[in-house]
Protein backbone atom coordinates (compact mmCIF):
# COMPACT_ATOMS: atom_id res chain seq x y z
CA UNK A 1 0.00 0.00 0.00
CA UNK A 2 1.40 3.35 -0.96
CA UNK A 3 1.87 6.20 1.93
CA UNK A 4 -0.22 9.01 0.56
CA UNK A 5 1.92 11.24 3.09
CA UNK A 6 5.20 10.15 0.67
CA UNK A 7 3.29 11.29 -2.41
CA UNK A 8 3.46 14.69 -3.69
CA UNK A 9 0.37 16.47 -3.51
CA UNK A 10 -1.14 16.33 -6.77
CA UNK A 11 0.07 12.26 -7.38
CA UNK A 12 -3.05 9.77 -8.17
CA UNK A 13 -2.65 6.12 -8.42
CA UNK A 14 -1.98 5.07 -12.01
CA UNK A 15 -5.11 4.82 -13.94
CA UNK A 16 -4.38 3.26 -17.77
CA UNK A 17 -7.18 4.83 -19.25
CA UNK A 18 -6.37 8.15 -18.25
CA UNK A 19 -2.65 7.52 -19.01
CA UNK A 20 -3.79 6.27 -22.74
CA UNK A 21 -6.55 9.58 -23.43
CA UNK A 22 -3.10 11.70 -22.13
CA UNK A 23 -1.14 9.61 -24.85
CA UNK A 24 -3.39 10.30 -27.36
CA UNK A 25 -3.69 13.97 -26.99
CA UNK A 26 0.26 14.43 -26.58
CA UNK A 27 0.06 12.69 -30.07
CA UNK A 28 -2.40 14.81 -31.24
CA UNK A 29 -0.60 17.96 -30.50
CA UNK A 30 2.69 16.62 -32.28
CA UNK A 31 0.87 15.36 -35.32
CA UNK A 32 3.72 14.92 -37.61
CA UNK A 33 5.69 13.44 -34.91
CA UNK A 34 6.81 9.42 -34.75
CA UNK A 35 6.03 7.30 -31.82
CA UNK A 36 9.48 7.37 -31.20
CA UNK A 37 10.01 11.77 -31.18
CA UNK A 38 6.62 11.18 -28.98
CA UNK A 39 8.38 9.05 -26.37
CA UNK A 40 11.62 10.77 -26.46
CA UNK A 41 9.99 14.59 -25.79
CA UNK A 42 7.99 12.54 -22.87
CA UNK A 43 11.02 10.84 -21.54
CA UNK A 44 13.35 14.58 -22.03
CA UNK A 45 10.53 15.75 -20.02
CA UNK A 46 10.27 13.65 -17.42
CA UNK A 47 14.14 13.16 -17.00
CA UNK A 48 14.19 15.94 -14.28
CA UNK A 49 11.65 14.26 -11.78
CA UNK A 50 13.15 10.93 -12.92
CA UNK A 51 16.42 11.77 -12.01
CA UNK A 52 15.13 12.94 -8.37
CA UNK A 53 13.02 9.77 -7.99
CA UNK A 54 16.32 8.04 -7.85
CA UNK A 55 18.15 10.08 -6.17
CA UNK A 56 15.63 9.96 -3.14
CA UNK A 57 15.62 6.26 -3.25
CA UNK A 58 19.64 6.42 -3.00
CA UNK A 59 19.36 8.36 0.25
CA UNK A 60 15.86 7.27 1.45
CA UNK A 61 15.07 3.95 0.73
CA UNK A 62 14.24 1.61 3.37
CA UNK A 63 15.81 -1.27 1.78
CA UNK A 64 19.44 -1.43 1.59
CA UNK A 65 19.51 -3.58 -1.45
CA UNK A 66 17.43 -0.32 -3.01
CA UNK A 67 19.86 2.20 -1.73
CA UNK A 68 22.82 0.69 -2.79
CA UNK A 69 21.64 0.03 -6.42
CA UNK A 70 20.25 3.43 -6.89
CA UNK A 71 23.76 4.91 -5.86
CA UNK A 72 25.35 2.42 -7.94
CA UNK A 73 23.65 3.98 -10.47
CA UNK A 74 24.01 7.76 -9.74
CA UNK A 75 27.90 6.69 -9.41
CA UNK A 76 27.94 4.50 -12.33
CA UNK A 77 26.30 7.14 -15.11
CA UNK A 78 28.23 9.81 -13.56
CA UNK A 79 31.79 8.49 -13.41
CA UNK A 80 31.08 5.40 -15.98
CA UNK A 81 31.58 1.84 -15.10
CA UNK A 82 33.70 0.94 -12.93
CA UNK A 83 35.65 -1.54 -15.28
CA UNK A 84 36.58 1.83 -16.57
CA UNK A 85 37.68 3.58 -14.03
CA UNK A 86 40.94 1.64 -13.22
CA UNK A 87 43.46 3.21 -10.41
CA UNK A 88 47.47 4.29 -11.91
CA UNK A 89 48.49 1.40 -9.67
CA UNK A 90 45.69 -1.19 -11.69
CA UNK A 91 43.19 -1.32 -8.79
CA UNK A 92 39.68 -0.19 -9.34
CA UNK A 93 37.97 3.14 -8.54
CA UNK A 94 35.00 0.95 -6.79
CA UNK A 95 37.81 -0.55 -4.69
CA UNK A 96 38.56 2.87 -2.92
CA UNK A 97 35.30 3.98 -2.62
CA UNK A 98 34.19 0.39 -1.12
CA UNK A 99 36.73 1.22 1.19
CA UNK A 100 36.27 4.47 2.64
CA UNK A 101 32.30 3.39 2.86
CA UNK A 102 34.02 0.90 5.17
CA UNK A 103 36.02 3.11 7.26
CA UNK A 104 33.74 5.60 7.89
CA UNK A 105 30.77 2.80 8.44
CA UNK A 106 33.10 1.29 10.90
CA UNK A 107 34.08 4.62 12.39
CA UNK A 108 30.86 5.88 12.72
CA UNK A 109 29.83 2.06 14.64
CA UNK A 110 32.68 2.68 17.15
CA UNK A 111 31.79 6.22 18.17
CA UNK A 112 28.31 4.83 19.04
Amino acid sequence: MTDPDRLPPDADEWDAKKALQNLRMEQALDAHGTPQTTAKRLFEESLPVATMAIVHLAQYSMTEVIRFNAAKYIVERTMGPAERLANVDGRHAWDDIYEKVVEEAEGMLKSE
